[in-house]
């Protein structure tokens, strides 16, 4: 069995798990990224993206590829 050192190991790949290692990495930090689950999966982790996620997504240099995969959404409500 080989031992691998990591500088930081972040539980969870979805919205706040992802993108939280890809900046710890461009940071130059070594980092693992652990979840339970399967990926791709059919769980849904976000239904929209507000303004400042999208200005975040901008800043990372994502938002064109995010942007171009997803409808705008215009209105929504809650039960």
């Amino acid at each position: 069995m080989s031992s691998h050192l990591y500088d930081a190991i972040v539980v969870g790949a979805r919205c706040a798990g992802s993108p939280t290692a890809m900046l710890l990495a461009r940071k130059g930090y070594k980092a693992l990224v652990v979840d339970r689950a399967t990926f791709p999966s059919d769980t849904i982790s976000t239904h929209l993206i507000h303004p400042p996620g999208m200005a975040a997504l901008q800043r990372w240099g994502m938002h064109d590829r995010v942007a171009t995969g997803c409808p705008p959404i215009d209105t929504y409500s809650f039960d």
